[in-house]
């Protein structure tokens, strides 16, 4: 670590330290009534029910509020800005998925996430290679999001950036409820939506239909999408429940525009790349994932749960390239989880011990094709991908003393990857790769009081490459890229919160040091398709702070900061030493602010600005993406009759018309590292909500 590194960590070790120093004086002073107490937040993303004072971790948590309805409902972070820690790319590129990354861990996804584990109503999005893919995901039927930033392999293994658990809208009080919504904009954005629901004695449902299509502001962009999901949620007895989930997306067309250079991109950020055009690139994908779920109670203090699902992706792609650039997989995947919580007393303190075990199992039957022009050519690979994986974990959470939680947690992950080469022209490529590693973790929440604690942990983290990465061999020829290592890393932790006359505060400081960092590259015979390599040694210094004002007359405020400083230790390529150079893909600084107002009278409004700092496009620290600066304006109307209730809304994006890059591709070749974003940009709509009975 450079010598201001040292500097800056003084500085915020000093900064944190103060803090934690003024806020027992906090805690000791008189407390005087406030006008807006807020109710625990409970969450649970470490598997139970808890309230976040009692999580030595840090959590955001995000409940659907009025103005989120009025979002364009087009990618997930519409739902989770203002989130310190979690950055958000490639908003506008449906054939990548949406980039996010968690302190750091995810930039080096060339499409979906990669890093962080993702559960939407308690089935796992993510699959047994660690993978996720965004697409059948609506965030206009997101109920509530949960973020935990920061290991939790422990309990959800192989991942090293945290967990996203979202839970999907409920069914509502009424017997029968159903709101259609229309969203049309610039662009060609044309989003229809109809959600219905209902309840009747021990059984609730929803259903949620969605149609969405953009041409694009950039060309070669447009996109056509249909999704899914009907919920069942069965009330067998007193103490027991089960859940039934079935959902479905198909997307016909998705075109992706490609990276341009920088000149490029100053002449004419529109156009897409000659390439991408040339070779017709994009997708078409057809998905269909179910699951159920049964918990039950046998006492008041214990509580078992199984939970299964099954999913089949039909997937086709056309990369901009003539070797093997025509991609086709057909994938299964089946997974089991079992969960037991006893909640009891320990030396006579208060106790709650979790274990279970996690299996899934993923099988693709892939082909690559020559790409002629956005023709299919002659076969090139054929193989079948079989991974195994295997999880069994504990957690142990203790109420030590009035004032002390201390959480103990482990996991043991063991992943088998197969591959069986039925191609075998250039030879039999079939193969296989296990690995397998311990994860575990020891936390410490101290209460200053009811309303401020102070929390530590820390963590051991291990991350498998992804089925992708592995079969995506430099070589050029099939089976694994036998030079790939999975990652590890020791993550330690410190941090604050709490409640002060209604304004909610967090401030945590982190510490990760990984070995064999994974991250992505380009080769100049196959632009547009990502390899991967190990880095050797990283490390990542991080502060996140976020602060949030109690509701005054319909008004509300958020605003959030993080710093990240993350650099390689140890890391060489082609003889050249990159220690000390700066991760790319993550900005040194990034703050974001959200306003919102809701009128008695039915209007309201919301103000939000990010601003991104300048970043790193590649290794070697010589490309840069320049800072930005974003908003966006949302306003509208609402009204209330009887059974009717009826909005229009509007809404401004990239409201400054500022010039910037929506996506960077790290370690791009031919230097194509920028795909630019629309400049300002404006959406409307009107949803209903009808209750008949």
């Amino acid at each position: 670590m450079k010598w201001n590194n040292y500097a800056r960590l003084f500085y915020t070790i000093g900064l944190s330290a103060l803090l934690l120093t003024v806020l027992p004086v906090f805690a000791q002073m008189p407390q005087i009534e406030q006008t807006s107490i807020l109710s625990p937040v409970t969450v649970t993303a470490t598997r139970s029910e808890r309230s976040t004072q009692e999580i030595p971790n840090a959590v955001s948590q995000f409940d659907r509020y009025p103005q989120q309805h009025f979002q364009p409902g087009i990618t997930l972070d519409e739902f989770a800005r203002n989130t310190p820690g979690v950055f958000f790319q490639n908003q506008a590129n449906f054939t990548q998925d949406l980039r996010i990354s968690i302190r750091g861990f995810g930039a080096r996804s060339a499409f979906g996430v990669r890093g962080i584990q993702m559960y939407v109503d308690g089935i796992p999005q993510t699959l047994p290679d660690g993978q996720t893919q965004l697409d059948s995901i609506d965030p206009s039927l997101i109920k509530q999001m949960e973020i935990v930033r920061g290991p939790l392999a422990s309990l959800y293994g192989n991942a090293s950036g945290g967990m996203i658990g979202m839970t999907t809208r409920e069914a509502p009080q009424e017997r029968f409820m159903v709101s259609p919504r229309q969203v049309f904009g610039q662009y060609g954005l044309f989003k229809s939506e109809l959600f219905a629901g209902g309840r009747h004695e021990r059984l609730d449902y929803t259903v949620f239909g969605s149609h969405l299509q953009q041409n694009g502001w950039r060309d070669h962009s447009n996109v056509q999408n249909y999704f899914s999901q009907a919920r069942l949620n069965f009330k067998i007895s007193d103490d027991s429940d089960l859940m039934l989930l079935f959902r479905k997306f198909y997307s016909p067309e998705a075109k992706d525009p490609g990276s341009l250079t920088r000149e490029q991109v100053r002449d004419d950020p529109r156009q897409a790349s000659a390439r991408n055009t040339q070779f017709n690139a994009g997708e078409e994908v057809n998905q269909e994932q179910m699951g159920i779920r049964f918990r039950k109670k046998p006492t008041a203090n214990q509580e078992l749960s199984v939970t299964a699902h099954m999913l089949h992706r039909d997937f086709q792609n056309r990369l901009p390239f003539f070797d093997g650039g025509q991609v086709q997989f057909d994938r299964l995947v089946g997974g089991v989880a079992m969960q037991y919580r006893h909640d009891h007393r320990l030396l006579d303190k208060p106790n709650r011990l979790i274990i279970g075990v996690d299996y899934g199992i993923q099988n693709d039957d892939r082909q690559r094709f020559n790409n002629a022009d956005g023709r299919r050519g002659a076969l090139t690979l054929n193989q079948i991908e079989r991974v195994q994986n295997v999880g069994p974990f504990f957690r142990n959470e203790w109420r030590v003393h009035d004032k002390f939680n201390l959480v103990l947690g482990g996991r043991w992950d063991w992943l088998h990857f197969q591959v069986k080469d039925t191609y075998q022209a250039d030879g039999n490529q079939s193969g296989d790769k296990t690995f397998s590693q311990g994860s575990g973790t020891a936390g410490l929440v101290y209460h200053l009081n009811q309303q401020h604690q102070i929390y530590t942990n820390i963590a051991t983290i291990f991350e498998t490459p992804t089925t992708t990465e592995l079969i995506n061999n430099p070589t050029g020829r099939g089976g694994f890229n036998s030079a790939l290592k999975p990652q590890t890393s020791l993550s330690q932790e410190l941090g604050l919160r709490g409640l002060i006359y209604g304004f909610q505060y967090e401030s945590a400081l982190f510490y990760i040091y990984s070995w064999d960092e994974i991250l992505p590259f380009e080769l100049p015979e196959a632009p547009g398709r990502a390899f991967f390599r190990n880095t050797g040694e990283s490390s990542r210094l991080g502060v996140e702070t976020r602060l949030a004002t109690p509701e005054w007359r319909g008004l509300r405020g958020e605003a959030s900061y993080t710093y990240s400083d993350f650099e390689f230790e140890k890391y060489t390529v082609d003889t050249i030493s990159l220690k000390g150079n700066t991760f790319p893909g993550i900005p040194e600084h990034r703050w974001e602010g959200l306003l919102r107002y809701a009128h008695p009278f039915g209007f309201f409004g919301q103000f939000h600005v990010q601003h991104v700092g300048t970043f790193f496009v590649n290794d070697t620290n010589s490309v840069t993406n320049n800072a930005y600066t974003l908003g966006q304006l949302l306003f509208g109307w609402g009204a209330r009759l009887r059974w009717l209730e009826g909005s229009i809304f509007a809404g401004i994006n990239n409201l400054f018309d500022e010039r910037y890059n929506a996506n960077t591709r790290i370690n791009a070749a031919f230097d194509r590292y920028f795909e630019p974003g629309a400049p300002v940009n404006m959406y409307g709509g009107i949803r209903l909500r009808i209750t008949p009975f």
